[in-house]
């Protein structure tokens, strides 16, 4: 049975990891993923890479960002709005697993 640790939660979705098998869980729109640690890397990396690319939808509400996922035959289809919202949550996770990281180091080392 999962434990889950929160790295992030809004209204817009939300980032867990199990302590005990290592798995992410995203759920993000309509969305929900559960990943092994290198997918969910990937997926971020993935991500990271397409708010780089530029924009060639004139409609900013068109559902045009297509996301290659780990799982063969599934793609998430996005807004450029959702994709944005996708990688702050993504980071934002990110950026709370590894100052957890560094507290449990340091409680480690004090014990």
């Amino acid at each position: 049975m999962c434990e889950f640790q929160s790295l992030y939660y809004g209204s817009d979705g939300y980032v867990v990891k199990c302590n005990i098998c290592g798995h992410y869980q995203l759920g993000f729109a309509s969305i929900m993923l559960t990943l092994q640690r290198n997918d969910f890397i990937s997926l971020s990396d993935i991500v990271a890479h397409k708010m780089t690319e530029d924009n060639y939808c004139e409609n900013e509400n068109s559902k045009s960002v297509v996301l290659a996922t780990p799982y063969y035959g599934i793609k998430i289809l996005l807004t450029r709005q959702e994709l944005k919202q996708l990688n702050s949550m993504l980071e934002e996770a990110d950026v709370e697993e590894k100052t957890q990281s560094l507290i449990n180091l340091f409680n480690f080392q004090k014990e």
